[in-house]
């Protein structure tokens, strides 16, 4: 885990809308004999996250590897909801990938959210870092707005 100060919280996927960030470990439930991963997500939360259906797959093809960088989302077809799986590779590399953060960036932009640095340790710290700058050069080259120039208004009235 990069920074022992995030939360852990147990992951309720009738409730996922999306969630994203880095696969720490799998296991086993003792109890149930249910697999399981742990996710840093880039929520700042370590999310405890039960296997769905979709998830053994995606295992079972070499997918969802420790390390990686993962988004999870829930999707509806034909009004059954499923696991939308993308697996992104390793995260250590994606810090690197300046057009996916800039994506990344772009997105939260839209929503209101301002990319920042919130003093994590570890990976996390990293992509936030690497977000806060993409999101800081697309930001730099956004070209200034100039005002509009006020248009005259034609008298179509033909002086009637």
């Amino acid at each position: 885990m990069s920074d022992e100060r995030l939360p852990i919280e147990m992951l309720d996927m009738r409730q996922l809308a999306a969630v994203e960030g880095r696969i720490l470990v799998h296991g086993q439930d003792e109890q149930s004999g249910q697999s399981y991963l742990i996710l840093e997500g880039t929520d700042a939360k370590v999310h405890f996250i039960y296997y769905t259906p979709e998830m053994d797959q995606a295992r079972s093809r070499g997918g969802l590897r420790t390390n990686s960088f993962v988004r999870l989302r829930k999707l509806s077809r034909v009004g059954r909801p499923i696991l939308d799986i993308r697996d992104l590779g390793d995260a250590e590399k994606l810090l690197n990938n300046r057009r996916l953060l800039e994506e990344n960036a772009c997105e939260l932009l839209k929503r209101g959210a301002t990319p920042t640095e919130n003093g994590w340790g570890g990976w996390l710290g990293k992509y936030q870092a690497a977000l806060a700058s993409a999101a800081n050069e697309i930001d730099r080259n956004r070209e200034p707005q100039s005002a509009p120039s006020p248009e005259r208004r034609r008298d179509r009235s033909r002086g009637r």
